[in-house]
């Protein structure tokens, strides 16, 4: 088995690897989603001081562009180095982790989290994290892939493959699967919005078939019992492999 450098942890590793992928060909969606996203989350600016805005695993910036353009400031925050740099240099970008937030509770009035909790390394950390700095009135905007797309049913109708999204951490539930985490971990659903990628057509199935799901969420109290199903997941072998200082037989 591949051992790693002692004292190298997960975190370095998964953001070793995020670095890689935007050294190369890029990541991120177009930015007529981030628009679309901005549009839904706030319609209309508040009179007095601006939201305060964190965007969690901001990556290139495309959420943070998306606001820029309608002249509200927000903080962005991944642990890619190499994202951060391809960020918009005019908005404030922070090298964090999604499970360990470095900001106080109640911090900000409006959390985006866009296709990034399904591949932490903690899950139920991640959303307690949101629910921690988001403030008592702040809405949390969720996106989260389904297990049960349109696409995906189609092949394993066709080969038996199943969703993969070829991330070193993925993990896919249903619509109410993701909710029901949500919920457990302190974000109460509000409303639920499906999200198709640009095809149109799409439309026409069942919106439980829909590629991902936003969740529009709340601040409430979180779960006190065990936490709902693990999702279907799938973890790259290099996420846990041994360091040079793990004990034989670990």
């Amino acid at each position: 088995m591949n051992r790693r450098p002692s004292g190298e942890s997960r975190g370095t590793r998964l953001a070793a690897h995020y670095d890689a992928l935007y050294a190369g060909t890029g990541f991120g969606d177009a930015p007529r989603f981030y628009r679309w996203i901005a549009r839904l989350a706030l319609p209309v600016a508040p009179p007095g001081d601006p939201p305060r805005i964190l965007d969690i695993g901001c990556g290139a910036g495309g959420m943070l562009r998306a606001w820029a353009e309608r002249g509200v400031p927000a903080v962005g925050l991944d642990f890619s180095a190499r994202a951060l740099a391809s960020a918009p240099s005019g908005a404030a970008r922070i090298r964090g982790d999604g499970t360990a937030l470095p900001f106080a509770e109640g911090s900000f009035d409006l959390v985006t989290n866009l296709g990034n909790l399904e591949h932490f390394d903690d899950l139920a950390a991640g959303i307690r994290e949101m629910r921690r700095v988001l403030s008592a009135e702040g809405t949390a905007w969720v996106l989260l892939p389904n297990l049960l797309y349109s696409g995906t049913v189609w092949r394993v109708i066709r080969g038996g493959e199943g969703p993969n999204h070829h991330q070193p951490i993925d993990r896919f539930a249903t619509r109410e699967e993701w909710a029901a985490w949500l919920s457990w971990g302190g974000l109460s659903v509000e409303k639920v919005t499906p999200y198709h990628k640009g095809k149109r057509w799409k439309r026409l199935l069942p919106s439980a078939l829909a590629w991902h799901f936003l969740y529009r969420c709340r601040r409430s109290a979180p779960g006190s019992g065990p936490p709902p199903p693990a999702p279907l997941g799938r973890r790259a072998p290099e996420v846990d492999a041994p360091t040079d200082d793990t004990p034989a037989g670990r």
